[in-house]
């Protein structure tokens, strides 16, 4: 069986491209998957991976939501 892998703040941040407070404050806030051990924030990195995935896919949705909007909205000012 595969042994979970926990990353620190700074290792988190690292693979996030984020700065260390700005991690911090995500994980308060519970914007992303994070567990508090005593004082230190830890990350599981295969629940990690997996948020960046659907943070990845629903920007590319609201993407789309937005082009078919715009599409839309000039269709009817040239009407």
């Amino acid at each position: 069986m595969a042994e979970d892998r926990f990353l620190t703040v700074a290792q988190a941040a690292s693979l996030l491209q984020l700065d260390p407070d700005t991690l911090r404050l995500l994980a308060r806030e519970k914007k992303v998957p994070a567990a508090k051990v005593g004082r230190q924030w830890r990350f599981d990195l295969g629940l990690l991976r997996e948020w960046m995935r659907e943070q990845s896919f629903a920007e590319r949705a609201a993407g789309s939501r937005r082009l078919s909007t715009r599409k839309t909205a000039g269709k009817k000012r040239s009407q």
